[in-house]
């Protein structure tokens, strides 16, 4: 071994002695030895950078976790506002169904016979022949002719009757006929339905009364009520309102066109009277 290198390791073994020993006094004194701020230095910037990533993914980690929590309870909610949505709409028809039961009931009280409310459920799709389909029958009383109203006025007569459902002809329809008068004149007529008319503009569904005498006392906006005279509607229901009149040059008849109050596209219930 050569000289130099030899003298090198006799210089070590007693550094290293020197510093147990420095290390063994270190713990009676309150300053930290040197090698240790040395050590402390060296290592300590990755000390801090492993415990800053730690933290990092750590706080990544439980910030998914939230969100992931969050989500679920986003849907929880939506799905609860959903029901709720639901149920109000239900709610809400509900209570528009009982409003118009109650005008019905309030409407059988003034009427004579026994009243029996039915529910609308179809509409005729035929243009050529305008009725409603409902759900009561021959095992509920119902007859042929019987007049069907509700609270805003007059919709028609029972047609042809099965055991547990019934034809309503519309008095719009072509082969309907209503005596009927003019409420401010008194001016007696027949209504009858205008299909062609009711064809072109369905959303008014236009009737007509006939039979009307060129000197009669009609204007537009009279009210058109039952006369009670052909045996089949109870007298004084509302019918509707006079729109236009149409006079003849030749005739002896004038016409005037009807705007029913019953808008029987909404029809949902309707009230039945049994004598």
């Amino acid at each position: 071994m050569p000289s130099g290198t030899k003298l090198k390791w006799q210089w070590a073994g007693p550094l290293f002695v020197g510093l147990f020993f420095l290390s063994l006094l270190s713990g009676r004194t309150l300053r930290v030895p040197w090698y240790e701020q040395w050590i402390s230095t060296v290592f300590y910037p990755l000390q801090w950078t492993a415990h800053a990533v730690g933290n990092g993914i750590s706080g990544v980690w439980h910030h998914y976790i939230y969100l992931v929590g969050v989500q679920k309870t986003n849907e929880a909610l939506v799905r609860q506002l959903q029901d709720l949505h639901g149920r109000l709409i239900g709610y809400e028809e509900t209570k528009l169904e009982n409003q118009r039961l109650h005008s019905l009931l309030g409407l059988a009280e003034t009427l004579n016979g026994t009243p029996i409310v039915a529910r609308v459920i179809a509409h005729e799709p035929r243009t050529e022949f305008q009725s409603i389909l409902i759900n009561k029958g021959r095992e509920d009383g119902l007859l042929p002719n019987l007049p069907v109203v509700t609270s805003e006025g007059l919709v028609g007569r029972v047609g042809p009757v099965t055991a547990h459902q019934a034809q309503v002809l519309l008095i719009t329809d072509a082969n309907s006929a209503v005596d009927v008068i003019v409420e401010r004149s008194r001016v007696r007529a027949l209504l009858v339905g205008d299909q062609k008319q009711a064809v072109l503009k369905h959303d008014l569904l236009l009737a007509r009364m006939e039979y009307l005498r060129q000197l009669s006392d009609v204007q537009t906006d009279d009210v058109v009520v039952t006369s009670g005279l052909d045996k089949i509607f109870p007298k004084g229901l509302p019918v509707g309102t006079v729109q236009k009149i149409v006079k003849s040059k030749y005739g002896i008849f004038q016409k005037a066109g009807v705007l029913p109050f019953v808008d029987f596209s909404t029809l949902e219930e309707v009230l039945l009277l049994i004598p």
